[in-house]
């Protein structure tokens, strides 16, 4: 595996982690909560969050967790 396949590979489980944390939120307020405003605020958090890891990769500052 090439080392930008390995790289990909750990973004797209933290993206993945981060999509269900947002979509756990989601469920949760949308149940406990009408008010479409705090939605809104949790949907920003995650978008901010994914914006994060993806300067991060680009960057380089992202190390490899899993090596073979």
């Amino acid at each position: 595996m090439s080392e930008y396949s390995q790289k990909k590979f750990v973004v797209d489980d933290e993206l993945m982690a981060a999509l269900q944390e947002l979509a756990n939120h989601l469920t949760s307020v949308a149940i406990n909560e009408p008010d479409y405003a705090v939605l809104i605020r949790y949907f920003s958090f995650g978008l901010n969050r994914l914006k994060s890891y993806r300067s991060q990769f680009e960057q380089g500052e992202k190390s490899l967790a899993i090596t073979y």
